[in-house]
């Protein structure tokens, strides 16, 4: 069985699936989630909660199950690990760690981010499949996706402000890209392609107005409801093309899309004060660093 320990935002909990699914589908074992995480609040994180149960995933959670107290158990044992029984996995490097892929272990419990899909890849048809809505995230979700789905070149851009302005800590460790990347991106995408049409998602759009020359046909797309951050994700997914922000929610926004032939434009600096962290696997190789 594999136990994923999930945290923090949809972004970051999409990645603690994927990683957990994979190894689930490769020892065709069950996939437990442990979300002990959601019952305390932190002061060095932005309070987000559980959004995972808005998709269609194979997943059982830990706290309504026997397993917990089997994983309560070898938290007493050294490392926490007893292979081949149990093996704890935490995450000892930001950069793609193929050890983890073939770790064996009757139960495997993994703490971490893994922000690659390396960790994924060989089930990403899989898991893009699974990862579509049981509901309707929100009241306007429906009429912006037949709206994005009747444009010939819809192309979502993501600009993240919010925390990444205003948290002490996520401040300094991301920060808000710059103005300069979102000129640049733009410039790419009408070089490479024509007529585009652009939606907007972003957690400020009063200062994007302000401050971000766009077209004027551009859709400043505002869904509403607790599960607002389902729909915008999803709806990125829907468009064409993406000018992403330093994040892992319009990473998965863009990584969900399946066209082959999508242009993914992104930051190459993801992390403003993290110099310990290698990033060269966090961006697939077909997309465009700037």
């Amino acid at each position: 069985m594999i136990i994923s320990r999930i945290t923090s935002g949809l972004g970051n909990q999409l990645f603690q699936y994927a990683v957990a699914r994979h190894l689930a589908l490769k020892n065709k074992t069950a996939l437990y989630l442990d979300l002990s995480y959601y019952l305390y609040e932190y002061a060095t994180d932005t309070v987000r909660p559980f959004k995972l149960e808005h998709f269609s995933v194979p997943y059982r959670m830990l706290q309504k199950s026997p397993l917990e107290y089997v994983s309560k158990a070898t938290k007493l044992l050294p490392n926490r690990s007893l292979p081949p029984l149990f093996l704890f996995l935490k995450e000892k490097q930001f950069h793609f760690d193929d050890n983890i892929l073939q770790a064996r272990a009757g139960c495997i419990t993994l703490e971490g981010f893994w922000q690659s899909e390396a960790y994924f890849r060989e089930n990403a048809d899989t898991i893009r499949r699974e990862l579509t809505l049981t509901g309707i995230p929100s009241p306007e979700f429906t009429d912006y996706k037949t709206q994005i789905n009747s444009t010939p070149m819809p192309v979502s851009i993501h600009v993240r402000r919010g925390d990444y302005v205003n948290h002490p800590e996520f401040s300094k460790t991301f920060g808000f890209v710059g103005l300069d990347y979102y000129s640049q991106a733009l410039k790419q995408l009408n070089e490479r392609h024509k007529n585009v049409r652009l939606y907007v998602f972003s957690d400020d759009h009063d200062w994007i107005h302000q401050n971000l020359s766009l077209p004027d046909d551009a859709v400043f797309v505002q869904n509403s409801g607790p599960d607002a951050d389902v729909a915008d994700l999803v709806l990125m997914s829907q468009c064409r093309h993406h000018i992403i922000a330093n994040s892992s929610f319009s990473w998965w926004g863009a990584w969900l899309n399946p066209n082959p032939d999508k242009l993914v434009i992104t930051p190459r600096q993801w992390y403003k004060q993290q110099p310990t962290w290698n990033t060269k696997d966090l961006l697939p190789s077909t997309w465009l660093a700037l």
